[in-house]
């Protein structure tokens, strides 16, 4: 008698037009029926931006100018974790020797075992190798051990003032606005938003008063809400939320892959200016009825296109714009990924030890979704073997 299969595809892949608007997003994800929406936080909720980590240079900050100093800079500073005033220039220096002092060694652990490998295959499948299923979550240790360091000492006033600061100075690269969230609590009367992050708590709950949402779950030193740590903490705080016939939507950019475990278990899930998308291949218990992906607008982006700039992005996006929807269904995704699915299923015996081979085939198998050129070069080249 076969095993049964581990993984499925989803019933419905939707690739989105834009950038658009989350306005624009929420009606074609968020139901009336959606009793929670679960959004991650660094670079979900601000295009390109990680709070926790700018939270980091700006204890950084604060040793090097003091609390009195950075309150009189503050109209003057910039979006971004750097900061040089020539006018101050001894506190400047400050800032760059204690910033190095800091950051140096997790900085170059996290360049060459988590942002190299994201570029690399060979070396992405050695750190599954070193550091075993999940290795994202354990390098993100050292730098997240680092934060947690500096903030050790630091009055949670104090605390909770910095990141006010970082929150409210990064506005323009915000996607998602407490006014998208009130507009959604219209629609839909019973819906309950959670926030939850690798980030530090404080920075969280600074997000959760800003947006207006209801819970807020992020780190603590020692316990990192990372993966499917998030689908615990959930689960644990609200025991409704992953049941049968709840409706529970998640929104990420699941950098890294972060948060693709959030496919088995929510009713919907989409990422958003992602580069690691969601793949095709859930869980074969999963209750989801769809993945979407979405590039969203900026306020910046908006502001500049209402003054007259249209089609204007930001810079740092390394997405062209995508001229139209694609809905593709289960049987267009079994036609077009047949080929990944034959692949697969060998996988499904030890998904442990071929952890970097599932990873790397619905990596592929989504690329292959956007590119139609991509999907035969990737059939060619790759063939049926999926060994690192």
């Amino acid at each position: 008698m076969a095993a049964a299969r581990r993984f499925r595809l989803v019933d419905r892949l939707v690739v989105h037009e834009g950038p658009i608007q989350f306005s624009a997003l929420a009606e074609r994800m968020i139901s009336a029926r959606t009793r929670y929406l679960v959004l991650d936080l660094d670079r979900t909720l601000h295009l390109g931006r990680n709070m926790g980590e700018l939270l980091g240079w700006e204890l950084t900050a604060l040793r090097a100018f003091g609390l009195d100093e950075l309150a009189r800079m503050e109209p003057e500073r910039h979006t971004g974790r750097l900061l040089f005033d020539p006018s101050r220039l001894g506190g400047s220096l400050r800032y760059l020797w204690h910033g190095s002092a800091a950051w140096t060694k997790p900085g170059l652990h996290y360049f060459a075992c988590g942002k190299l490998p994201a570029k690399n295959d060979w070396l992405r499948a050695w750190t599954y190798r070193r550091f075993g299923p999940e290795p994202v979550r354990t390098v993100q240790r050292i730098p997240q051990d680092t934060l947690f360091g500096l903030m050790a000492g630091v009055p949670a006033a104090t605390l909770r003032l910095l990141a006010e600061r970082v929150w409210d100075r990064h506005e323009p690269d915000q996607v998602i606005t407490r006014e998208d969230l009130a507009a959604l609590r219209e629609r839909c009367p019973g819906l309950e938003v959670v926030i939850t992050s690798a980030s530090p708590r404080v920075v969280v709950e600074v997000a959760c008063a800003r947006l207006g949402a209801d819970h807020a779950e992020g780190s603590e030193p020692g316990r990192i809400n990372s993966g499917p740590e998030k689908i615990a903490r959930l689960s644990a705080r609200f025991p409704d939320a992953l049941r049968p016939g709840v409706e529970t939507v998640g929104i990420t950019d699941t950098g890294y892959g972060e948060d693709h475990c959030w496919a088995d278990h929510f009713t919907r899930v989409g990422d958003v200016n992602s580069d690691a998308p969601f793949s095709p291949f859930v869980d074969a218990r999963s209750p989801i009825d769809s993945v979407h992906s979405a590039l969203l607008l900026t306020r910046l982006e908006q502001r500049r296109r209402d003054a007259g700039r249209a089609g204007w992005l930001d810079p740092r996006r390394s997405e062209p714009a995508r001229a139209e929807r694609r809905v593709l269904s289960a049987t267009d995704l079994s036609h077009q990924l047949a080929h990944f699915a034959a692949e697969l299923e060998p996988l499904e015996r030890d998904p442990i030890a071929n952890a970097w081979p599932i990873a790397r085939l619905a990596r592929d198998a989504r690329r292959a979704l956007c590119d139609e050129r991509t999907r035969g070069t990737l059939a060619r080249a790759r063939g049926l073997t999926a060994t690192p």
